[in-house]
């Protein structure tokens, strides 16, 4: 039902529908509300229940102190940058060319591998750490960036094959037989034709990756110790044996958060146009 027929349903119909999409905006963005807020509360005021937002609570110190102490952030959002673009680049390089093979090049069970590679996510994380941690500890590579980069490839890759394999899919199969009268063969087709139309679905493959990867913390707080723990280990950190600065650890959440929503906000058409192409026509 479009939008159209119901602005026609009667003005009880069109305040039902604007409730619910305040109800939906609020939320969705409360969390995030509570969280800028809450970063700049003292602390004092921030435990109180309910809290105190007195305006003469509201102070910039929980952004000052992590910022004044930023070596553990930096070296976290450090980590975590290198972790996600690796994993997000490998898992584009080769989840492209292996959804298109499953997508249109003549593959034996190409469904059946397709809904195999998307069972794969299907397994809870808990059952396949100790076999990995007893893996990565035997090649000497725990506390290593990019091992933990090689981890993250391994739920990134299959979700990016699932939305790319319904993408290209839906692509007229026209293109690929005209590039084949000239004599293209099915790399250079692949290259030239299909992925320079495929900016969307890569676009929107690329942000899902790079926010799963940036926001993991499971195997994070398995496979590191020290020197490779990433954005979300560092955070959790202000939680104490004996006290959680709450106002600091809001703080250094909202400036790790901040390059995902610029993310999100610069490439926005692309993931609605990349999710909508790659789910809805597959």
């Amino acid at each position: 039902m479009s939008f159209a027929r119901l602005q026609h349903g009667g003005p009880f119909r069109q305040t039902m529908i604007l409730v619910g999409l305040a109800v939906f905006v609020v939320w969705s963005a409360g969390p995030v509300l509570w969280l800028v807020i809450s970063s700049l509360l003292q602390q004092k005021a921030l435990i109180q229940q309910p809290p105190d937002l007195s305006p003469a609570n509201f102070t910039l110190t929980n952004f000052t102190t992590v910022v004044g102490a930023a070596a553990a952030l930096g070296r976290g959002i450090f980590n975590s940058l290198v972790v996600s673009l690796f994993s997000t680049a490998v898992a584009l390089a080769l989840g492209a060319p292996a959804a298109y093979a499953l997508a249109r090049l003549p593959v034996p069970r190409a469904n059946g591998i397709a809904f195999l590679i998307l069972a794969t996510q299907m397994l809870p994380g808990i059952a396949i750490a100790i076999p990995l941690f007893i893996l990565i500890s035997k090649l000497g590579l725990i506390d290593n960036v990019l091992s933990l980069g090689v981890v993250y490839l391994s739920f990134n890759l299959p979700i990016v094959i699932w939305i790319l394999r319904g993408f290209f899919t839906s692509i007229p199969v026209g293109l690929e037989k005209a590039a084949a009268v000239d004599g293209v063969g099915i790399f250079a087709t692949f290259w030239y034709i299909v992925l320079p139309i495929s900016i969307p679905p890569l676009t929107a493959a690329a942000v899902f990756a790079f926010v799963e990867a940036w926001n993991e913390f499971f195997f994070a707080l398995i496979l590191t110790r020290q020197h490779a723990q990433t954005v979300p280990l560092v955070i959790a950190q202000f939680a104490g044996q004996y006290q959680t600065v709450f106002g600091q650890m809001m703080a250094a959440a909202v400036i790790s958060v901040t390059p995902v929503i610029l993310l999100a906000i610069l490439f926005r058409n692309q993931i609605i146009r990349g999710f909508a192409d790659g789910m809805m026509k597959g």
